[in-house]
């Protein structure tokens, strides 16, 4: 072996054989600093609703009911066909066969203890989900699907199609309070602010959508044409922020 392999040998096992130390923090380790956790909400007007429709059907077996439920949900499907929704935006969400189960009494007084359940019949439970990107249209859909023979309707629930501009938005009034909430800690607390060090987006707590009667299709079934009221969406941005002390 030559010297220069035998050297090169040598420091390889060296290295092997050597502790190893951490080169950088874990992302766990505390920040020195003040550090500022803010969140920026901005309220818009939603440009789409999105409805939750479906059947459900009865039988006194697993394919009597299911055998109800297809024909429905195909009248369902055509009916957000003929309102010029497009396949894109119609998608199964639910598809469910529940047995219903009944519990005999006892047939005898001297045995007080229960009968085993047993199965009665079948419930099929189809949905779908339908995105309407004109909500004055939400309304008359709600109502063709209740004359289609819907008789399960989850609710309704408003979003954008785009919510970067407003996403956009609230990160400037995170941003905002980040450096006003530090001045007012350091303040309080005898110190100034310094540079900024670390900026990191977080997850926002996602906001509750706006939710429409969930009973819309009673409403439908006794001739009353539904209204949909929009309202207004929240759309957040969080931000965590690191700002060095000043003496």
């Amino acid at each position: 072996m030559s010297k220069t392999k035998k050297a090169l040998l040598i420091a390889a096992l060296a290295a092997f054989s050597a502790p190893v130390h951490a080169q950088t923090a874990g992302p766990l380790a505390p920040a020195e600093g003040i550090v500022i956790q803010t969140t920026g909400e901005v309220r818009v007007k939603p440009d789409l609703a999105t409805v939750h429709a479906g059947v459900v059907s009865e039988g006194k077996t697993a394919a009597e009911a299911l055998a109800k439920n297809t024909p429905a949900l195909a009248r369902l499907i055509e009916a957000v066909k003929a309102a010029g929704v497009a396949q894109g935006d119609l998608s199964t969400s639910q598809i469910a066969l529940i047995p219903r189960m009944t519990q005999p009494s006892s047939s005898s007084s001297s045995s007080p203890q229960p009968r085993a359940t047993k199965i009665d019949g079948y419930e099929a439970r189809t949905g779908i989900t339908v995105i309407v990107r004109d909500i004055a249209k939400a309304g008359p859909l709600i109502d063709a699907l209740v004359a289609a023979g819907a008789n399960d309707m989850s609710g309704i629930s408003f979003g954008l199609a785009d919510e970067g501009k407003a996403k956009d938005q609230a990160r400037d009034k995170a941003a905002e309070a980040a450096r006003g909430r530090a001045e007012i800690y350091a303040k309080r607390l005898g110190v100034k602010v310094g540079e900024l060090v670390s900026i990191v987006e977080s997850e926002a707590e996602p906001p509750a959508r706006p939710m429409g009667d969930v009973r819309a299709y009673r409403m439908a079934a006794a001739g009353a044409p539904v209204s949909v009221e929009p309202g207004e969406v929240t759309v957040s941005a969080a931000l965590r922020t690191v700002w060095r002390i000043e003496k």
